[in-house]
């Protein structure tokens, strides 16, 4: 190596040298600080990735048990109802066969034939408040179709957005015999608010008062209105304004013709107001805020109406069987919800009216408009569409990818044919129709009158009755045991899965520190033997000044 000055090789191997020693050790550093062995996708860009995705499948096998937990609390809950039915079920066997017991007298069975009627009615109560954080478990049934259904939850009830009244303003008209014509226009955001009311106008020199109640609050605006002035030339002089009633949404375009060449002033037009001095409006009147089913089957089932008689009609096939049933409507307060109740069908509709002006018999009362309403897709208006009522399936996704889940599926163990408390299974209303049916062969049809044999067939046939229940129930609560039992060791697979998981990907992105502590040092001492030797480094130019003495 030559003896130079400007270039000192051996202090640049010591910086390098010193570089990267201390570039180690703040690795080092950074790792037994931080815990992980990357912490930047420099650290190891195919390591990163890796661990990122098992951190993924991960949270999705965490989430996954959680789902699976929330099943089984499910499934815990139905099958305590199912319990609870079934000991129900249990004691309507043991009433139909202590009512077979001869030494019994006609009043003393009717006795217990009441009390068999009020535990059918229990087990149908029992099934309708089952629910899990609002889903239906023992009661579930049908649902509108939200897409054909012309009645359904959010539509709205309409009908011209102008009223009229002898003295009152319409939509277009003329104002005063000098005065001109006039467009009145609604914004859309104000339909709904001042439906139902009355407003009037008055005049005081050339300004127009609009006077009235928007949303309970009582509002007035004042505009002013401007001369309608000739020109030199013309025959037939219009002049164009527009009064703006921002506060309520409402604005009136004035035309003014006069064939005369002079000036009509503002408080000419102005006064004619006072001759047409209300506007009332009906807009969107009303909304069908919701639409509730219990037990209604799946079909269309049809709503008409009679503006004379104030009423509401259903129509509709249950049970192969054409059912109709009629609503007496009342006058309809504003700014109230009314619940229209068609039992027989198991349909509920609250009506949120906006106007007073709902009136069982006006023109534009629910009579006519409900069954007017038509924004689904058949061409009959009016109707209720109620979908499938087949039990729902519930899918709790069972591990990190979407494939996979567990089906559940929820019940209808109701006892009734139709209505509120309307059964999907077999054996369970065939129970309630042999305890309430008042056809011959049934509880419900017995009277202190019939013979001994009556009695006992009716009692044999809820005997019967009873036991294919108790046998319909034990099938679905060991069922749902048995999904209990399937949920268990799912989620313990799944636990088994995220712990070797989080083992795999603690290897890969996690630090070890027994070897990066050895590192730690390791770099601690090359930093001290790499500065040590740059300061040797940086004298040996020194040598160069002996051979220059």
């Amino acid at each position: 190596m030559p003896t130079v000055i400007n270039t000192n090789l051996a202090s640049l191997f010591a910086q390098n040298s010193l570089s990267g020693a201390q570039n180690s050790l703040a690795t080092s550093v950074q790792r037994l600080s931080s815990g992980l062995r990357i912490n930047s996708a420099k650290d190891d860009a195919a390591g990163l990735a890796i661990a990122q995705n098992m951190q993924s499948q991960i949270n999705g096998t965490n989430q996954s048990v959680q789902n699976l937990n929330d099943a089984t609390n499910l499934l815990q809950t139905a099958d305590s109802s199912l319990s609870t039915i079934q000991d129900m079920l249990l004691k309507l066997k043991q009433l139909a066969t202590q009512g077979y017991d001869g030494s019994l007298n006609a009043s003393q069975k009717l006795d217990i034939v009441q009390q068999m009627k009020d535990l059918n009615t229990e087990i149908n109560a029992t099934a309708s408040r089952t629910q899990f954080n609002g889903i239906q478990l023992l009661a579930s049934g049908s649902t509108i179709d939200a897409q054909n259904s012309d009645i359904k939850a959010g539509e709205d009830i309409t009908a011209t957005a102008f009223s009229y009244s002898s003295n009152g303003m319409a939509q277009t008209g003329t104002l005063g015999s000098s005065a001109g014509t006039y467009t009145v226009s609604l914004s859309n955001s104000s339909i709904d608010s001042l439906a139902g009311n009355t407003y009037s106008f008055s005049s005081s020199g050339n300004t127009v008062t609009l006077t009235g109640t928007i949303n309970g609050l009582a509002t007035s605006q004042t505009v002013t209105v401007t001369d309608a002035l000739p020109t030199a030339s013309a025959t037939n002089n219009i002049t164009y304004q527009t009064l703006s009633f921002s506060s309520f949404g409402v604005s009136i375009a004035l035309a003014t013709a006069d064939s005369a060449i002079s000036t009509i002033t503002g408080t000419t037009i102005a006064s004619a107001f006072n001759t047409m001095s209300t506007l009332a409006f009906n807009g969107s009147i009303g909304t069908i805020s919701d639409v509730r089913l219990q037990g209604t089957g799946p079909g269309s089932y049809t709503i008409t109406g009679s503006t004379v008689a104030g009423t509401l009609t259903m129509s509709g096939t249950i049970n192969g069987i054409t059912t109709t049933q009629t609503l007496t409507l009342s006058t309809v307060t504003a700014n109230t919800t009314s619940t229209l109740n068609f039992s027989s069908f198991g349909v509920q509709m609250d009506v949120k009216a906006y106007g007073s002006n709902l009136t069982a018999t006006g023109a534009t009362g629910l009579a006519s408009l409900i069954p007017s309403l038509n924004p689904g897709t058949p061409s009959t208006t009016g109707q209720v569409v109620v979908s499938s009522g087949a039990n729902s399936d519930l899918q709790f996704q069972s591990g990190p990818t979407s494939n996979a889940f567990v089906d559940i599926y929820t019940l209808n163990v109701q006892t009734g044919t139709s209505g509120a408390y309307a059964g999907t299974a077999t054996q369970m209303t065939t129970l309630g129709n042999r305890i309430t049916g008042t056809s011959t062969g049934n509880l419900g049809a017995l009277s202190s009158n019939d013979t001994i044999s009556t009695w006992q067939t009716a009692f044999q046939n809820a005997a019967a009755a009873a036991d294919n229940a108790i046998d319909y129930i034990s099938t679905q609560r060991a069922t749902y045991g048995s999904q209990m039992n399937r949920l268990s060791y799912v989620s313990t697979n799944l636990q088994t899965q995220s712990t070797n998981l989080s083992q795999s990907r603690s290897a890969i992105i996690d630090t070890n520190f027994a070897s990066e502590t050895a590192n730690l040092t390791k770099g601690q001492i090359m930093q001290q033997a790499a500065t040590a030797m740059l300061a040797q480094a940086n004298q040996m130019p020194n040598v160069i000044l002996s051979l220059l003495k």
